[in-house]
């Protein structure tokens, strides 16, 4: 008898095994779409290509190359976009059917999340230097590695806990957060004031990626100074404008003479008035 139960147990648990995804972990996440190259390491596994439809679960790590991007839309809704040359990895997700927990690990690169209306506040992003709360938001994450994270928040509110003795600090749509260290304290500013998860600073010479989703207009018009030159005037006179080491050649006034201005190394002419 005893021996017939244990092995009617084991033709079940063998028979669960058997079904699809009956040794699988629960997925967390769904892959939308892959731009070029986008790879994906499951659990104990090798990384293999991604593919748009793929399952994805806890622990499972993300890769893009240059170029590349996979898209992810998790089971409440939200979705984050894995943007080219970065690496993550889906470190804890749990949905109970009406609010998200959890924690991921953004390690490198550029990200763009977006809540989508999700109640996900108990959600973070850690990067090597920072945790990231999310309050339904969209927001872009820029992870230079262990050294900086900068974040682009386009809509809702963004707290950055720096993990070391830095202060923490809330922003809004329209600003940006840079944590410069885990001890650094975290600073807020408008999008454009530091080096951003959407392009480096006015004036800077950074290269780093653009976002394939950012959402927002980030050309900076940059006018250039006309030249000022004198408008005849009616029935007075005309001056005759400075050369450099050439002629300068005197403009015409209307009803009356125009006079030669002097050029360094040259002289000017003036001008008959009619």
């Amino acid at each position: 008898m005893k021996r017939r139960l244990a092995y009617q147990i084991g033709y079940v648990l063998t028979a669960l095994w058997a079904l699809p995804g009956g040794a699988k972990a629960a997925g967390i996440a769904t892959v939308l779409d892959v731009v070029n190259e986008g790879y994906r390491t499951p659990p104990g596994a090798d990384e293999t290509a991604a593919k748009t439809a793929d399952e994805l679960v806890q622990d499972e790590a993300l890769r893009t190359e240059k170029e590349s991007t996979i898209q992810v839309r998790f089971v409440d809704g939200s979705e984050l976009s894995v943007e080219q040359s970065s690496e993550m990895v889906l470190s804890d997700y749990v949905f109970d059917g009406s609010a998200a927990t959890g924690l991921i690990d953004l390690n490198n690169g550029l990200f763009h999340f977006k809540s989508n209306a999700t109640n996900d506040q108990g959600i973070a992003l850690r990067t090597p230097v920072a945790t990231i709360g999310v309050r339904g938001t969209e927001f872009l994450v820029h992870v230079d590695g262990d050294d900086v994270t900068i974040i682009d928040i386009l809509e809702g509110a963004v707290e950055a806990r720096p993990h070391g003795a830095g202060r923490s600090v809330t922003c809004v749509g329209g600003q940006s957060i840079l944590i410069a260290g885990e001890d650094e304290d975290a600073q807020c500013g408008d999008i454009g004031s530091f080096s951003t998860a959407a392009g480096p600073a006015s004036g800077g010479n950074d290269d780093r990626p653009e976002a394939a989703h950012a959402g927002q207009d980030r050309e900076r018009a940059q006018s250039a100074e006309a030249p000022d030159r004198p408008a005849p005037s009616g029935g007075g006179e005309g001056e005759g404008g400075q050369g450099e080491g050439g002629q300068g050649e005197g403009g015409q006034g209307e009803g009356g003479q125009g006079e030669g201005g002097q050029g360094e190394g040259g002289q000017g002419e003036g001008g008959g008035g009619d």
